[in-house]
């Protein structure tokens, strides 16, 4: 089927047959590892097919909400990628269509496409779940695979070996006879579909989103973490990559051999490996620049590119599941199952925020939640730490994995993989004697490698603040929602201030004490509207029973989230926020504290309180909504009474106590009463004496109506339960405060970026 091809496309090909339509429409390049059209081998294969059926290009690239830790971070850089891929295809003249998975918007399109098509030609990626994927759609129709990534391809050679030595030999004549040589340019004629035929989806520009607003409007109908915040200093798209590169040409790449391994230097490393990652630049190109450069800071360079990386893809490539601790030599499994257990182990929150109190390590985690990248000398010794605090070696290795691929930019590939399994034992030899807690696997100490570095220069630059610089947050409300967001800007290395009216944190999950000092929830007794990504936050939680949509809370006080979420943060208390006024430096606060009027002053502010009072704060008609009431009332009962009225519900306590909530309706019409009176009312109504009772009206219980989406307005943003999705849940607040910090994120990140790059190509004969 694929004989015309040239040779160096055809040896880049796996073909997988499938079902063949005979009125077929058009040949799709289903575009998703290697966004670019310059030096694209799968875009080359695509077009030599679509010429040689007399059939239209139809080019389709898909950002979905399935891949692994999908987040504002990695759907931003995508997003500007396929900025350029439109402006590219235009001046091309191929029909590209990009479809962003969200609410409204979740058709299975690929299949949809795949109906049209005669063949589909795609990028080869072996990692899961990509490759799920391409046995789900060659069920339809021909698949043609191709290594888009690496210089040998991987149907030429794709063999794993146990040391990158040994991959080097092995692959030196292969490797030779293809590196260096200009890619030929293929310039075939391009034919564009008949009029009148409609694609099965509504396509979206990703100019027309990132300019309007930087991606805030779509990605806020997307199912993916906000937590991880689009990193604004590096821009997704073939154009930034080649400027990158084009300029590290010119002033790093000769040095490298020298300043490679000094992390304090960030302009030491060429730091491409994001765009090489999402196939953003080429890396034919790359290595062909710098073989024609040459010298020793190019060979050194070129060691990593045509030995480790192209190592890793071939390893990937063999390896069914190359993730799984089984794909470590036996030798390594074997040394950590006999190893002295870490003597100082922390929580997985712990570390994942960078907080274990050893400066190297925590700047690099924090380097890593921040800015997406970290470099790869230190990458090394911080992947190497981890087991030492978690006593289960393969957790600490899966652990290492997420926070790599969670993190980072240029997570979820073959390199990631190799690197951090390297960490623990993978393409490495057994070392003697065994040490306490690495066993036989070679160590790396944080410590020593502390000592090699200008370590200020080093936390300077990985823990700069996001947004170029520190803010200072104000906060007003010290719920869920607003300690959830402190906690993510603080993280980020903001400066953050909350402010609340009450004495104590409040909100839906706020506690109350029985006359014997017991805790129970007055606020919310469950945690609701939970998504995936939130699990991290919650998991160290006993809520009493597996992670699911309600989780009990009887065995656990929920305020201990609260306490967890505000840590060492300033709150300050007995202050009641009357109304909020931006200035051209900010924000400033009219508050009452202590009955005397006071100002502050923050150059941004979050508003974390119910609706009707948010929109009391504010002079504006920005939104509206309404909450319900809900009294509560709690005293001693010997028994769980069951007589009681319509939608009223109790609840055992502890030590002969119970709980009564009357229902919406019920609390409405008492909304006027004293707490006294309705401490009295309550147990005489259920038939029971009101010695012991207390009662307290939750007036903003829960929203029954509001924005559902988080509100900006200038410097100034609401959030809250009554402000994210689902309404009126837990998880709505979670994500409302972490969308709005996102959304921060977006709006202060370049927007728009004109012009284009397309290098030049060479003849076929060339090659």
């Amino acid at each position: 089927m694929l004989g015309f091809l040239p040779t160096h496309l055809l040896e880049r090909c796996t073909h997988h047959t499938g079902p063949e339509k005979s009125d077929s429409r058009f040949v799709l390049h289903w575009m998703r590892a290697a966004l670019r059209f310059d030096e694209n081998p799968t875009f080359d294969v695509a077009r030599h097919i679509a010429f040689q059926k007399g059939l239209p290009l139809v080019v389709y690239q898909g950002i979905d909400e399935r891949y692994p830790y999908a987040s504002y971070r990695h759907h931003k850089f995508l997003m500007e990628g396929s900025r350029d891929l439109e402006r590219n295809a235009k001046k091309i003249g191929v029909e590209y269509f990009l479809h962003v998975s969200r609410r409204g918007h979740r058709d299975p399109v690929l299949k949809m496409m795949a109906e049209g098509s005669a063949v589909i030609v795609t990028d080869l990626v072996d990692l899961d779940p990509w490759s799920d994927w391409t046995e789900s759609i060659k069920e339809l129709r021909p698949v043609i695979e191709v290594d888009a990534h690496c210089i040998l391809p991987r149907q030429v050679f794709g063999k794993s070996l146990d040391r990158p030595f040994r991959f080097k030999n092995a692959t030196k004549r292969l490797m030779k006879a293809r590196m260096g040589l200009r890619w030929p340019i293929c310039d075939l004629p391009i034919k564009k579909l008949p009029d009148g035929y409609t694609i099965p989806f509504d396509p979206v520009s990703a100019i027309e989103e990132l300019e309007k607003d930087g991606g805030l409007g779509i990605f806020s109908e997307c199912d993916i973490d906000p937590t991880v915040v689009p990193v604004n200093d590096l821009i997704g798209g073939t154009e930034f990559a080649e400027s990158k590169w084009e300029k590290y040409m010119q002033e790093g790449l000769k040095k490298y051999h020298r300043t490679r391994n000094n992390a304090a230097d960030r302009e030491g490393v060429s730091g491409i490996s994001p765009w090489l990652h999402h196939g953003m630049i080429a890396a034919t190109k790359v290595v062909r620049d710098a073989i024609s450069l040459g010298g020793k800071g190019p060979e050194k360079f070129l060691d990593e590119m045509l030995v480790f990386r192209e190592h890793a893809y071939h390893h990937c490539h063999e390896i069914k599941d190359p993730k799984r601790w089984s794909a470590l030599p036996e030798w390594a499994r074997t040394s950590w199952r006999e190893r002295l257990a870490p003597t100082s182990p922390r929580e997985v929150s712990v570390i994942e925020r960078g907080e274990t109190g050893i400066p190297l390590w925590d700047g690099a985690q924090k380097g890593l939640l921040r800015h997406g990248v970290m470099h790869n000398n230190v990458r090394m010794t911080w992947g190497k730490a981890i087991p030492g605090w978690i006593i289960d070696p393969e957790e600490a290795m899966d652990v290492t994995q997420s926070l790599n691929d969670r993190y980072a930019l240029d997570g979820r590939n073959p390199n990631s993989v190799a690197g951090v399994m390297w960490c623990f034992g993978l393409f490495d030899r057994p070392f003697d004697p065994p040490s306490p807690h690495m066993g036989r696997v070679r160590g790396r100490s944080t410590e020593t490698h502390a000592s090699r570095v200008d370590i200020d220069r080093f936390l300077k630059w990985v823990c700069a603040p996001t947004m170029g610089g520190v803010r200072e947050f104000a906060i007003v409300g010290s719920g869920i929602s607003g300690l959830f967001a402190a906690m993510i800007l603080r993280d980020l290395g903001h400066e953050v201030k909350l402010y609340d009216k009450g004495k104590r944190l409040s909100g839906r999950l706020a506690n109350r004490l029985t006359s014997d000092g017991s805790s129970f929830q007055i606020g919310s007794t469950h945690i609701d509207g939970i998504r995936p990504w939130m699990a991290r936050f919650l998991g160290e939680f006993d809520l009493g029973g597996p992670k699911q949509e309600d989780m009990s809370s009887n065995r656990a006080p929920l305020i201990d989230i609260l306490h967890h979420f505000a840590g060492e943060l300033s709150i300050n208390f007995n202050t009641r926020v009357r109304s909020l006024h931006q200035t051209e430096e900010g924000v400033t606060l009219n508050a009452i504290v202590n009955d005397e009027p006071i100002e502050f002053h923050h150059s941004n502010v979050l508003v974390a309180i119910p609706v009707e009072q948010a929109m009391d704060i504010i002079d504006v008609d920005l939104f509206s909504g309404r909450s319900e009431a809900c009294w509560v009332a709690w005293g001693p009962s010997e028994v769980v009474p069951d007589n009681l009225p319509a939608g009223w519900s109790v609840r055992n306590l502890t030590n002969g106590m119970i709980e009564v909530r009357l229902c919406e309706k019920s609390s409405a019409r008492h909304v006027d009463e004293t707490k006294d009176r309705m401490a009295s009312m309550v147990p005489r109504e259920i038939g029971l004496p009101d010695d012991g009772w207390s009662s307290h009206l939750w007036r903003y219980s829960r929203p029954v109506s509001g924005p559902g989406r988080v509100i900006h307005h200038g410097n100034i943003s609401f959030i809250g339960d009554g402000f994210g999705t689902p309404l009126g849940t837990i998880g709505g607040a979670l994500d409302s405060a972490a969308r709005a910090v996102a959304d921060m994120h977006l709006r202060s990140s370049e927007k728009g970026r004109n012009g284009h790059y397309l290098s030049k190509q060479t003849s076929l004969n060339e090659w």
